[in-house]
């Protein structure tokens, strides 16, 4: 008997399809997204390094103002104390000075004597209009040992009512002829000085007292 040989039957292979893409790996979404990410990542850096640097820079300008500021102020303190320190050494020469002028100097206010006196009605013509003056001619002496100081403003006017008249101010006035005003000297012991005083006082009253520090003496003016 022959044996039949029994053959497996043939499984068909299916036919190779021929034009379907393959799956590439950079078409997945999580590789696009792993690429922004990156991208993102670097210019988020990119950024934060020059937002520093920019910071970093700007602290360097703002420490050099202040810096400018400091030297500046301190250049200014030291003019200061070195203006103060001149003013300081000034006032220790003057203190110095005025001590010896009044440890070598003994000027004294008073104690001089009006030696004569005498007085008279004048008229200055102003542009204004004519204005009346007395003019007093004083000689004054120092009947002390000491060196005395004269002082114009000690001489003081007063009629008998007691009512005080003020000295003319220089410039108001032209002085007669050969009278010279009398002003503010030392003078020596023994010494004699002339000179005239002029007071702003009316027509009207003819009997003055003529007053410095505690020396008085009565006029009759004319």
């Amino acid at each position: 008997m022959e044996e039949t040989a029994a053959s497996e039957p043939n499984t068909p292979t299916a036919p190779e399809t021929k034009g379907t893409p393959k799956k590439r790996f950079y078409r997945k979404p999580t590789f696009i997204i792993s690429i922004v990410a990156l991208i993102l990542i670097v210019v988020t850096g990119v950024g934060i390094y020059f937002w520093q640097q920019g910071i970093v820079a700007g602290l360097k300008d703002e420490k050099s103002l202040l810096d400018e500021k400091v030297a500046s102020q301190s250049a200014q303190i030291a003019k200061v104390e070195k203006g103060n320190k001149d003013f300081q050494t000034k006032i220790n020469f003057l203190e110095k000075s005025l001590k010896e002028a009044t440890a070598s100097a003994q000027f004294e206010f008073g104690d001089l004597t009006i030696a004569s006196v005498s007085g008279k009605h004048f008229v200055y013509e102003d542009e204004g209009g004519p204005v009346n003056f007395v003019l007093v001619d004083v000689s004054m002496k120092n009947d002390t040992e000491q060196t005395l100081f004269l002082s114009t403003l000690g001489f003081k006017l007063k009629d008998a009512n007691n009512k005080s008249y003020p000295q003319a101010s220089t410039g108001t006035y032209k002085l007669p002829s050969g009278k010279v005003l009398i002003f503010d000297q030392q003078m020596a012991a023994g010494e004699t000085v002339s000179g005239s005083v002029v007071f702003s006082a009316p027509k009207t009253v003819n009997l003055f007292t003529l007053i410095y520090e505690n020396q008085e003496r009565t006029i009759t003016v004319k």
